[in-house]
């Protein structure tokens, strides 16, 4: 009862002497006082810049870009220019070269335009024929062979991978050498 007392009598202290508690939020805080009108006037009136001194700088560094930029550009042109008359010189080099190591039997060193992990170019002759189509290899008239129409209908692709593993090598070494024969037997049963 002791306890109950004194929680009345602190309320009724506070109540009496009329003053009104701090919500919880605001406890510790002050109140921040009003800004004065003088800084808003000040902030409204920028300070005056000379636009045309600024200007100047601006206008010269543009046209320090224009220039580099040209000059760069004209650099560029120069060097492909450079680098094509040096792979024309090298070109007309090395053709007598290779020819020579050619007719030597001689393995030539300078690579040309197909490098050492491409497979050489073949090219198949085909032609229709009564019972199927005959296919050559272009320059090796050991590998003429006819493959017969039934062969053909069954499918064009097997029948061309088979060819080309019989007489040009495995795909896995010459590439896709059936694929283009397959685009020719095509052609040719049309």
């Amino acid at each position: 009862m002791a306890k109950a007392k004194k929680k009345a009598t602190k309320k009724d202290a506070t109540s009496q002497e009329g003053a009104v508690p701090a919500p919880k939020a605001m406890k510790g805080k002050r109140e921040k006082a009003a800004k004065a009108p003088k800084a808003a006037a000040k902030k409204a009136t920028p300070p005056a810049v000379d636009l045309e001194a600024l200007r100047k700088p601006v206008d010269e560094a543009r046209t320090a870009l224009a220039t580099a930029e040209a000059e760069a550009h004209e650099m560029t042109e120069k060097a492909r220019g450079l680098v094509a008359g040096a792979k024309d010189a090298y070109r007309a080099a090395v053709a007598p070269y290779r020819d020579a190591c050619r007719k030597a039997g001689v393995e030539c060193e300078y690579e040309g335009g197909r490098g050492s992990n491409v497979s050489e170019k073949v090219t198949f002759l085909v032609e229709k024929a009564e019972k199927g189509v005959r296919v050559t290899v272009k320059g090796r008239p050991e590998t003429e062979e006819v493959i017969p129409m039934a062969v053909l209908k069954e499918s064009i692709n097997k029948a061309s991978y088979a060819y080309t593993d019989r007489w040009v090598g495995p795909r896995e070494k010459v590439g896709n050498k059936g694929g283009s024969l397959s685009n020719r037997l095509r052609a040719a049963l049309r």
